[in-house]
């Protein structure tokens, strides 16, 4: 296990308690962020990698190993998310949102049966429900440790994100979040979300179809319409390589939802945890509907 940190300031108890903490967690490894709510800076960055991490129970083991070992997490602040990467979702319109309901919503859009814990998040624009499912075990384990979290989705911060880019929804762009299992598309134009949805991919092939097929699906142009890369793997350079010879406006997306990065975190490169990075901007609406599947 390896450890990256970004700091410009230590840590005790009594300062933690002005500051909220953000984190998230793949196979790839645990990240956290902590959030100064007075100077709107975020101070602080460190991940540990995972090494190894192929069953669910990998995860778990890998994940009580950092929080049982990293002080910097015992402490206590003053509000904690946790943001979970998770193909089984499904975005509700608010207006017919009903959270009796939420498991059958994500029954009848989740072909595969499986076990966890069900939440749903406001999106506030453009009006949408995002309910989604975590392992039941890793939501056990989180909560006993922070005792008071709250849980999101990747789907939840890449959208709202996108919501916040000025006149976003008012131009024709795709937006893709490229996790380590697999990527997020989401497609704008005239004040709309056009569409959403997830793939998973294993290599520059099955990254190419998929976008070309998003493309194709809205009626976009490759060649005209912005393609905005973030997410884990935004830097791969063979990615990279192939998505621009087929979308000459292809860009990482390095832009914070409004809150700076504190000098001692220059190095960050934003667009790969840009996640992470907004998740404290994200509206308090996760909910735990109080159903297991």
């Amino acid at each position: 296990m390896h450890e990256i940190n970004y700091t410009d300031r230590s840590f005790n108890q009594e300062s933690a308690s002005l500051y909220s903490l953000s984190i998230q967690a793949n196979s790839t490894g645990l990240s956290y962020c902590i959030y100064d709510t007075i100077s709107n800076l975020i101070i602080l960055f460190k991940r540990h990698r995972f090494d190894h991490v192929v069953l669910q129970s990998d995860l778990i083991t890998s994940i009580n190993h950092v929080l049982e070992s990293d002080d910097t997490l015992n402490l206590r602040f003053s509000k904690v998310r946790f943001l979970g990467y998770t193909r089984q979702s499904t975005l509700v319109p608010a207006d017919f949102f009903d959270a009796d309901h939420a498991n059958d919503y994500l029954t009848f859009n989740d072909a595969e049966e499986t076990e966890g814990t069900i939440f749903n998040n406001l999106i506030s624009t453009p009006a949408l429900y995002n309910i989604f499912s975590l392992p039941a075990e890793l939501v056990s384990e989180v909560t006993l440790f922070f005792k008071k979290i709250e849980f999101l989705s990747q789907t939840t911060t890449f959208l709202r994100h996108i919501s916040r880019i000025s006149a976003a929804f008012q131009r024709k762009s795709v937006y893709v979040g490229m996790n380590p299992e697999f990527f997020d598309i989401a497609c704008t134009d005239q004040g709309k979300l056009l569409m959403y949805n997830t793939f998973q991919y294993t290599s520059e092939t099955d990254l190419l179809y998929y976008i070309l097929y998003a493309y194709k699906s809205v009626h976009f142009e490759p060649v005209k319409v912005p393609l905005v890369l973030s997410g884990e793997l935004s830097s791969k350079l063979s990615y990279l390589d192939i998505l621009k010879q087929y979308f000459s406006e292809t860009r990482c997306d390095q832009e914070t939802d409004g809150t700076a990065i504190a000098s001692g975190l220059k190095h960050l490169n934003i667009s790969r945890f840009l996640n992470l990075l907004n998740l404290h901007t994200c509206e308090s609406s996760a909910e735990y509907t109080g159903e297991e599947r």
